[in-house]
């Protein structure tokens, strides 16, 4: 049996934790810098910068670096690396948010990716 003291204790608790998810920015919002990494299984003649859905990407060799000022979106991480790969090429390797794509997840990837 619950009390009603235990009950209004976690009701307050939950609550503390919505008004403090609602009042910290997440890192896109906060200007934290954006970055990902990406290795092509093909790799460009010469250095070249490409925007895909507005991170810069820019690309020596099969290396590519993509950095935002901000990046504010919803997207999902495959749905990301979708992106990259159907701009830049087949991908051998994605990095991003903090995350190494498995293999597998790579493989969809780029057989998802419509250039």
């Amino acid at each position: 049996m619950t009390s009603k003291f235990a009950t209004l204790k976690l009701s307050m608790i939950c609550t503390m934790g919505l008004v403090a998810s609602a009042i910290i920015p997440t890192a896109g919002a906060a200007g934290v810098p954006y970055q990902a990494e990406a290795t092509l299984a093909t790799a460009v003649q010469s250095a070249a910068d490409k925007d895909v859905d507005g991170v810069t990407w820019h690309c020596e060799g099969d290396k590519c670096v993509g950095k935002a000022e901000r990046r504010n979106s919803l997207d999902s991480y495959m749905k990301e690396c979708r992106k990259v790969a159907a701009s830049l090429g087949k991908l051998t390797r994605f990095y991003s948010r903090g995350r190494e794509m498995n293999r597998s997840d790579l493989e969809n990837c780029n057989r998802a990716a419509v250039p």
